[in-house]
């Protein structure tokens, strides 16, 4: 019975919580994103194509300047390892920073919302191998998806959309240039913070 009357109270908890998506409120937190992604690949005398799958990291730091709308800088982080038929192993480090954009599609009081969220983040790249080849990253991200308000704070958001990375390696003899286009998938939390 015990069981059964704390499993009660937190799906009353739940049921009547909802998101703070309103001007003046906070937005933190973080993803994680399942990328799988088809690659071409320009080197100054070859190119290869590649089809690879990737786990990475953000966070998000935004700021309500409106009911429903956020707007903030969403920091990026990439370690990338495996190997390709064309260019052999993979390691490589990617940071990158940029800002975001998210729009909540319902009202304001439900328990749980859909939404949009685009962000472009840009930064740098280094790799592990050969002569440590450094450059540029961008990446363009269009997501569409359901938070689900745990309580008034307390969000969990699934998403998935298109993404589209350009990396680029300026050192010779290593330069060329990546393209990946490709579906993404993301889950995470995000802390909604009221005004005071």
């Amino acid at each position: 019975m015990k069981h059964f009357s704390l499993l009660f109270s937190f799906f009353l908890v739940t049921t009547i919580s909802f998101g703070q998506i309103t001007k003046g409120n906070w937005l933190v937190g973080g993803s994680g994103s399942l990328y799988s992604y088809n690659e071409n690949a320009n080197y100054p005398t070859a190119t290869y194509n590649a089809k690879y799958t990737n786990i990475d990291l953000s966070a998000s730091i935004g700021y309500f300047p409106t009911d429903k709308l956020t707007l903030g800088l969403r920091p990026y982080l990439l370690i990338e390892k495996g190997s390709s038929s064309g260019g052999g192993a993979v390691n490589s480090l990617r940071l990158a920073v940029g800002p975001f954009a998210r729009y909540y599609l319902l009202k304001e009081d439900k328990q749980f919302n859909l939404l949009v969220d685009g962000s472009y983040q840009f930064g740098i790249n280094q790799e592990s191998h050969g002569d440590k080849p450094k450059g540029r990253f961008n990446t363009l991200s269009l997501m569409t998806g359901v938070e689900v308000f745990f309580n008034s704070s307390v969000g969990l958001e699934l998403l998935i959309g298109y993404k589209h990375q350009l990396i680029t390696f300026d050192n010779n003899p290593s330069a060329f240039s990546s393209d990946r286009k490709g579906l993404q998938t993301s889950i995470g939390f995000h802390f909604h913070l009221e005004k005071k």
